[in-house]
């Protein structure tokens, strides 16, 4: 029974497989006749004849066989819409790219990252929205070709922070419209973190242009972010880690926490040093050293058995002297190459003051590098006295990293540009420094005087005198407005005025006064090596007769005298930026090593001031040292002045300084920095009459336009 159950079950699927296969072939066998489908005939392949009535053929089927007509009807009237095309000549908009970020945070804030993309044709002002956050600004082109949607984007990222919004924002760019983004970040870890920014601009086709979709990158950036923390916890973690700390901290005795909160001292400025006896120093025949100068490299080589001076670079103007020498071991091995500088004590010690605060930490790996506090031999001389340049002890010696390759010396920017005049040396020397430095800037307003009066020569030459009626007083606690009435012949107290340096005539003493806000210090030249405390002295210069005696004979070419303008622009007010400074950018000061590495010494006026201070004094040595050999007479350079047109070298230098412009589109405010810088350059001793008849010609044709 089970058996034929089975096979009934069997033959029941059998006959539905069967009747399966009969049904689908039955469908295949006779098909309905269907519609032909319709064909899309583009108005270009179809003829204008193509409108008459066309019969299809019969399809015949395997059942009742019949016929299907299609009618094809004239084709659709097409309007055909010209594609956009970009113009020709885009439009060129320039604008401003302004980035606020805070350089420290603590962890556990958070805080605001801004980037705006401002135009700048109607003129620009550095916008700080947190005083405690740092700005830096640059200049870019934005093509606005037609036919194109203009977009940009940005984007913000970090390893270490949570950022908000994390993707990219796009927004619109309409013309003379500023677009700003924000972003808040928060750290999530303590000590440096770094951001990296990226924008860049879309150009989208418009409908009907069938160009594709451009993009471009921008402005790329990275931050640095110094995040503090006490042991890695946020400040709330601190906070409460703190009140165990102090309760427990209750428990310790009183000189036990004197001991550990006492001050700790700073890195000394200035150390003494016993001078190595023994120390062989070996020098070039022409080279000559005073008895002094010999007891400073024995004191700042007392560890070697032998030093050996290679060569002396020319130190601008201050009398300090600088060689590269070469430092022996007493078993024979030499030590790398390093830089000696030899100047006044008080000089030499503000020089390394300034690289402690301005440089050490800011700029790159390939500056030059002090390597130890500065060194001066033992000396009983009362610091009062050091400015006198009586006795020993009133020089000191530092040494700096030397950048060389084993068969190539580096040489000074002069010597570099007299052998090739090659503009792309200062765009290296911005790229090196700018951002550290220059860039690195915030708004500032100050009187012209401020920044610009120290290029100058003194206000007065005083030398001393005796017992003399005196018509006024020198006090070095007011400005040196209140002295103007003062001429040659007159016999003044000096009061107040502190002695800056022995100046390098060997002579004679820089004085200065306080710095009252708004104005620069009266400095005057004491004709002496004797202290002026309570002295009287009589004038024999004022600065105008100065420079009147500096450019006597002088002819102008029909440009104005650079002089008549002189103390109305030194009195104008200022609306710029403030940066940190180099403050003696000349030719000698800016080194060209190996593989074109460009980089600095000698940071003794470093300091923070007006960014495009640097640049108008490097234009000004570039003018005397490197432009005015090249004419043959003063004449020449007067018509060359005419044609309005610039060297390469100058021109590469314009263009750094714009990028330090409060406003890129108003160069005044270089010209009037550049007109100072080359009054200023007059003083310089190392310059010939030729030179400095450039110099003056340069001042009078930038008089002429300011």
């Amino acid at each position: 029974m089970k058996a034929q159950k089975f096979w009934l079950i069997v033959a029941a699927i059998l006959v539905v497989l069967i009747l399966a296969a009969c049904g689908g072939a039955a469908t295949t066998q006779a098909p309905a006749a269907t519609e032909a489908p319709a064909a899309t005939i583009s108005p270009t392949e179809v003829p204008a004849a193509a409108t008459a009535e066309v019969q299809t053929q019969t399809v015949e089927a395997t059942g009742a066989p019949t016929s299907t007509g299609v009618i094809v009807t004239s084709p659709p009237v097409v309007t055909t819409v010209p594609a956009i095309s970009p113009t020709a000549t885009p439009v060129v908009e320039a604008r401003v790219i302004e980035l606020e970020w805070p350089p420290e945070m603590r962890l556990g804030e958070s805080d605001l990252i801004r980037l705006a993309l401002i135009p700048s044709k109607d003129g620009y002002t550095v916008t700080t929205e947190f005083p405690e956050h740092q700005t830096i600004t640059d200049t870019v082109p934005v093509e606005r070709p037609g036919g194109f949607s203009l977009s940009a984007s940005a984007r913000l990222d970090g390893v270490g922070f949570d950022i908000e919004p994390g993707n990219e924002q796009t927004y619109g760019l309409p013309l003379d419209q500023p677009v700003t983004w924000r972003w808040t970040i928060t750290p999530l870890a303590p000590n440096q973190q770094r951001l990296s920014i990226l924008l860049r601009l879309v150009w989208t086709p418009q409908p009907g242009n069938p160009s594709p979709l451009r993009e471009t990158v921008i402005y790329s950036k990275g931050l640095n972010v110094q995040v503090a923390s006490f042991f890695g916890l946020t400040q709330r973690e601190a906070l409460a880690a703190g009140f165990v700390g102090l309760a427990f901290g209750s428990t310790l005795s009183l000189p036990l926490a004197a001991y550990v909160l006492r001050p700790r001292r700073a890195r000394p400025s200035l150390q003494t040093a016993n001078p190595n006896a023994g120390l062989i120093i070996e020098h070039p025949p022409g080279l000559q050293l005073s008895a002094e100068e010999t007891r400073l490299l024995k004191t700042l080589f007392r560890r070697y058995a032998r030093v050996t001076l290679e060569a002396e670079f020319r130190s601008g103007y201050s009398g300090a002297r600088t060689f590269l020498a070469l430092p022996v071991r007493a078993d024979g091995r030499a030590d790398a190459y390093t830089i000696a500088k030899l100047g006044e004590r008080d000089s030499i010690q503000r020089e390394f003051e300034n690289y402690e605060a301005f440089v050490k930490d800011t700029l790159p790996p390939m500056t030059a590098r002090i390597q130890e506090a500065p060194v001066s031999p033992p000396s009983p001389v009362p610091r009062a006295v050091r400015g006198t340049g009586e006795g020993p002890g009133v020089r000191a010696v530092l040494r700096y990293t030397f950048i060389a390759e084993p068969t190539r010396l580096p040489i000074s920017l002069r010597e570099s540009l007299i052998s090739n005049l090659d503009p792309s040396l200062l765009e290296k020397l911005f790229q090196t420094f700018g951002p550290n430095w220059w860039l690195q800037r915030k708004p500032y307003t100050f009187r012209l005087a401020e920044e610009y009066d120290r290029m100058l020569p003194a206000h007065f030459v005083v030398e001393p005198c005796g017992d003399e009626p005196i018509n006024n007083t020198f006090d070095g606690l007011y400005a040196p407005a209140s002295t103007t009435a003062m001429q040659p012949g007159h016999v003044v107290a000096l009061k107040n005025l502190n002695i800056v340096e022995r100046r390098a005539d060997g002579k004679s003493l820089s004085l200065s006064g306080l710095t009252q806000p708004g104005y620069p210090p009266l400095r005057v030249r004491w004709n002496s090596l004797t202290l002026p405390v309570n002295a009287r002295g009589r004038i024999v210069a004022t600065r105008k007769t100065l420079l009147g005696e500096l450019t006597a004979g002088f002819e102008l070419f029909g440009l104005p005298d650079p002089f008549l303008k002189l103390d109305a622009l030194l009195n104008e007010r200022l609306i710029a930026t403030q940066s940190t400074i180099h403050g003696d950018l000349n030719l000698e000061n800016i080194l060209v090593g190996p593989g074109g590495f460009v980089w600095l010494i000698d940071f003794a006026q470093t300091r923070d001031g007006h960014p495009l201070y640097d640049f108008a004094h490097l234009e000004a040595e570039i003018i005397a040292h490197v432009l005015a050999p090249q004419f043959a007479s003063v004449s020449d350079y007067a018509a060359q002045l005419r044609t309005g047109s610039l060297h390469p070298l100058l021109s590469s230098l314009h263009s750094i300084a714009a990028r330090c412009l409060f406003n890129p589109s108003q160069p005044r405010e270089y010209q009037l920095a550049l007109y100072l810088a080359c009054l200023g350059a007059l003083k310089f001793v190392n310059l010939n009459s030729h030179q400095k008849q450039v110099l003056y010609l340069t001042a009078a044709h930038l008089a002429q336009i300011l």
